[in-house]
């Protein structure tokens, strides 16, 4: 296992947003009106009952029995479930899009706009990949919040302060867990971008074995953005279309680093189809070859 150069990639990021048409700040301010606008949009007008409730048993004008039989009915519930399950998927695809657009913005190649729906074109995986990280992701985190839960209600019975302390630390472990547990399916959506014929859990499994020994990196990686996300709120999302790109293509060359050994755009090199080589135990990896 090599050394990942974090400032390098970083740097490399903010080259490649440099060289780009469209700029990556437009790109990213279309993505946000694709994804965050259209969601907003759309829960403008659904009625999410457990607001509605909250507010009813706040204005302490009805009865909770009440509130939840007339707020909590068939109709209102499923409809706001199924636009729910709808946006989720979409954000799912989207997400996919920008993505793609990312990876190939950090490999010099001048992607634009219609990356952004390349998710749609592969709709099947992208859906697959995304219910399955997330399904394995909630299974990884029950290891943290059950004993987490069971010390909490133990010390709340019990009064016991030991048990409360004890129950803090679960709970930071619990946070550890899912951060790792993320971590594992980092890269499963460049596997699926890099590899057309590759399926979802093909691609899972490879992120898996490509993250062993870098989820460290990969987590200062994404730590070393926090001063930048912390500002963006005060300049009216102005810094937010620059945070961004220059984030997801940073991410994007840990990718390659770590999976083909290298910041950028292919080069052909003898005996390497697609001209990367693998810096993981994986075997050599390429579109041709997984």
């Amino acid at each position: 296992m090599g050394f990942f150069n974090r400032q390098e990639a970083k740097w490399k990021a903010r080259m490649s947003m440099r060289s780009a048409y469209p700029h990556p700040m437009l790109v990213t301010l279309v993505y946000m009106v694709l994804s965050v606008g259209i969601t907003s949009a759309v829960m403008f007008f659904i009625s999410d009952p457990f607001e509605l409730a909250y507010r009813y048993m706040m204005s302490g004008q009805y009865e909770m029995t009440d509130v939840i039989r007339y707020v909590f009915t068939a109709r209102r519930t499923g409809m706001y479930g199924l636009v729910q399950l709808l946006l989720t998927l979409y954000g799912w695809i989207i997400t996919f899009g920008y993505t793609s657009y990312s990876l190939r913005l950090a490999r010099g190649e001048q992607p634009n706009y219609r990356n952004l729906l390349d998710g749609f074109s592969v709709i099947g995986r992208v859906l697959a990949a995304g219910f399955l990280v997330n399904l394995f992701t909630a299974l990884w985190s029950l290891l943290g919040v059950i004993p987490y839960a069971v010390l909490l209600i133990a010390a709340i019975v019990t009064e016991s302060t030991l048990l409360l302390m004890l129950a803090l630390l679960a709970l930071f472990a619990a946070v550890a867990v899912v951060i790792i547990a993320s971590l594992r399916y980092w890269l499963t959506e460049y596997f699926l971008l890099d590899n057309p014929d590759m399926g979802a859990l093909e691609a899972i499994r490879h992120s898996k074995e490509a993250m062993k020994g870098w989820k460290g990196s990969a987590f200062l990686l994404e730590l070393s953005f926090l001063g930048w996300a912390l500002l963006a709120p005060f300049t009216f999302g102005i810094l937010t279309l620059w945070l961004v790109p220059y984030q997801s293509a940073s991410c994007a060359n840990f990718y390659d680093h770590v999976v083909h050994g290298s910041f950028g755009p292919r080069t052909e090199e003898p005996g390497q189809p697609g001209g990367y080589r693998s810096n993981y135990g994986g075997g050599p990896q390429s579109p041709s070859s997984l």
